[in-house]
């Protein structure tokens, strides 16, 4: 953050009154200086269309060729405070994804991003580095979950930002295989219980997620935005038949983001162009 740059609070009620159900505030997710620099040029051809912007921890890992289970916190907030005052200079709100909120790390986890600009984060409630395949196991207990939520709202409370975004993610929908004699009713049904029980701890939204390549079909999205009264949050899908942004703001939620994919595009379209040239072809 620039000397000049104080901590305040407005950045993150804006960012908070941007989580509309049916118009949800959508993140082309960042993770380098040239990202957030081509994010915020796009208000200058088109005015007012980015209204705050969003990291995502898996790409910031991969610019620095590791695993998103590997990015340490000194590492992550070193790289997002490379561009943080990029993004408050152009006057927008900032949210950081910080896993799991890196154990118990947690309240460094917050100050330090808010030390940087950040009015926001993902907090998920999955150990990042068990990764899905080992059932409930790879997963916080709803009660530990939620009082990690506490935790946060109040430690951003103390730093002076009140109203920080939380976006609390659950990651149940991930778990593959299905943990042990449960069906996929009864995951939605987890992912419900534990959604409304972040949001009763202070979360502004719930991020469900089908995990890579997973899958959250319409109906189960219609289940969770009225169990969450519309503050669902869900990644915007890759596939050919995967809903839009406009779609899904049909359906009445209130945020989408994108992840790594605009990085994974870029890296596969550079991945595209040097076989072509090295195989004799034109750019």
């Amino acid at each position: 953050m620039s000397p000049n740059t104080l901590i305040d609070n407005s950045y993150a009620q804006t960012l908070k009154a941007l989580h509309k159900p049916g118009s949800p505030i959508v993140f082309a997710n960042i993770f380098d200086p040239s990202s957030a620099s081509t994010l915020i040029s796009l208000n200058e051809s088109h005015p007012g269309l980015v209204k705050a912007a969003a990291t995502a921890s898996y790409a910031v890992a991969a610019k620095l060729s590791i695993a998103d289970e590997e990015l340490s916190l000194p590492q992550n907030l070193s790289s997002v405070s490379q561009f943080a005052p990029l993004i408050r200079d152009a006057g927008l709100p900032l949210s950081m994804d910080l896993q799991d909120g890196y154990g118990d790390q947690i309240v460094e986890a917050i100050t330090g991003a808010i030390s940087i600009g950040v009015v926001g984060a993902n907090i998920e409630d999955s150990y990042p580095e068990k990764g899905f395949g080992g059932g409930m196991a790879c997963l916080r207990s709803l009660e530990e979950s939620a009082e990690r939520i506490k935790k946060v709202v109040k430690t951003a409370r103390d730093a002076g930002i009140p109203d920080f975004v939380v976006n609390a993610r659950t990651d149940v929908l991930c778990l593959k295989p299905n943990p042990e004699g449960w069906t996929r009713e009864m995951m939605v049904e987890e992912t419900v219980k534990r959604g409304k029980a972040y949001l009763a701890a202070g979360a502004t939204s719930v991020f469900v997620w089908g995990g890579p390549g997973g899958l959250i079909t319409t109906e189960e999205i219609k289940i969770l935005v009225d169990a969450f009264q519309g503050r669902l949050a869900v990644k915007l899908g890759t596939r050919k038949d995967d809903l839009s942004v406009k779609e899904l703001a049909d359906l009445g939620l209130c945020r989408i983001s994108i992840g790594p994919s605009l990085l994974k595009t870029d890296t596969d379209g550079f991945r595209r162009g040097a076989a072509r040239i090295l195989q004799g072809g034109k750019l």
